[in-house]
């Protein structure tokens, strides 16, 4: 797969700051600002789309990668990250994306990113898209704790496991809380349709993208399973390119 150059940025915000990755076009048709999604499902999807970012750059479409504070190489402890200084982040994160970018930028929020996509899109005046994304906060939230409280009593995990272990309010997912996350992710919730969905064949609608196979299990999971075959990232960057400004002028490998 042909490659396109790829630089760390870095932007201030409040005490620390957020570390991020541009894939550059060579020259941009569209820009997209990724939004990741959070704990366990930003470390199995990372390398995911650090290919898609890069096939979607030779593409045409310059792609912002970033980390939320507390997470990742952006600045803060695990008890920093909130959903609310989430999207001030990721509101930073678009002013860096222009700065290298005067095309048209589209947000692209994956899973509980699409929650933040959705808020900082009706602040911004922007399109946003949703890939595979969470229905509201509070849900995504109850099954975080059902994952968390199966991993926890996992015997394939951990064998010589005793008695059954239960959560506690300050972690998650093997990160630590901040005292008031359970309450603001909560209050997050997708109140209007997003200009495009990118999920299974079986859940889009006229409009939206339908993934490949390879794209689909992901998401939840912890153990990577296998690597994203490039013929499939390939695949869907044409697809998102043609959905941004039209098909290709050329095929790209």
């Amino acid at each position: 797969m042909t490659t396109a150059a790829t630089s760390l940025l870095q932007r201030t915000i409040g005490q620390g700051w957020i570390r991020a990755s541009l894939s550059a076009a060579a020259s941009p048709r569209a820009g997209i600002l990724l939004l990741p999604p959070f704990f366990h499902e930003w470390q199995r999807g990372y390398r995911l789309f650090a290919l898609l970012a890069e096939a979607l750059a030779v593409r045409g479409t310059s792609v912002l990668r970033f980390d939320y504070r507390g997470t990742g190489d952006s600045s803060g402890a695990d008890t920093e990250f909130l959903p609310s200084r989430a999207l001030d982040d990721a509101d930073v994160a678009l002013s860096l994306l222009r700065e290298h970018c005067e095309a048209p930028v589209t947000l692209l929020g994956v899973r509980g990113g699409a929650l933040l996509a959705e808020a900082l899109a009706l602040r911004r005046t922007l399109p946003w898209w949703a890939w595979q994304p969470v229905h509201d906060g509070e849900s995504h939230l109850r099954d975080l704790r059902e994952r968390d409280h199966h991993e926890r009593n996992n015997r394939l995990r951990f064998p010589f496991l005793g008695r059954p272990r239960s959560g506690t309010d300050d972690a998650l997912m093997g990160h630590r809380l901040h005292p008031e996350f359970a309450l603001e992710l909560g209050i997050f919730r997708r109140r209007a349709a997003p200009d495009c969905r990118i999920d299974a064949e079986s859940a889009c609608g006229p409009g939206d993208v339908a993934l490949p196979p390879d794209f689909v299990a992901w998401a939840g999971q912890l153990d990577l399973q296998s690597a994203p075959a490039l013929s499939a990232v390939a695949r869907t960057a044409d697809t998102l390119a043609a959905r941004l400004y039209g098909p290709a002028d050329r095929a790209v490998a």
